[in-house]
C-alpha cells in the first residue's frame, strides 16, 4: 500500500515546524523517488486561492491538520502523472482504491 511520505515546507520550501505548514509534498504513487511538491495549504498563506489556477491565484488544498496521517482534499491533479487523494497519510486513486508502492 502508498504511504504518501507527506512533508510540509514554508513558502520558501524550508522544512516546517508544527504550526508553521504551508505547502506539503508526497512520494509519487507512480515514479519510485520522485516527490509532487509545493502544493500550496488552504488558509495558511496570504496568496490568492484559485482552484483552477486561471484567475491570477493558485490551487490550494484543504487539510485536517494531522501531521502524521494527514487527509487534503479535494482531489491532487498531477497533470500526466497521477490523480487521486491523500488520505490518511495514504494515496488513494479517484475510485477510493489505495495506490500499491510504485
Amino acid at each position: 500500500m502508498s504511504d504518501a511520505k507527506v512533508t510540509f515546507e514554508t513558502l520558501g520550501y524550508d522544512p516546517s515546524p508544527p504550526g508553521g505548514e504551508q505547502r506539503f509534498s508526497f512520494a509519487c504513487p507512480k515514479h519510485k523517488g520522485r516527490r509532487c511538491e509545493g502544493l500550496l495549504i488552504l488558509g495558511r498563506t496570504g496568496l490568492r486561492h484559485d482552484p483552477q489556477g486561471q484567475n491570477g491565484g493558485a490551487a490550494h488544498w484543504g487539510w485536517d491538520g494531522n501531521r502524521e496521517a494527514p487527509t487534503f482534499t479535494p482531489s491532487i491533479d498531477h497533470k500526466g502523472c497521477w490523480h487521486g487523494y491523500i488520505r490518511g497519510g495514504r494515496c488513494v486513486d479517484t475510485g477510493g482504491n489505495e495506490e500499491p508502492e510504485p
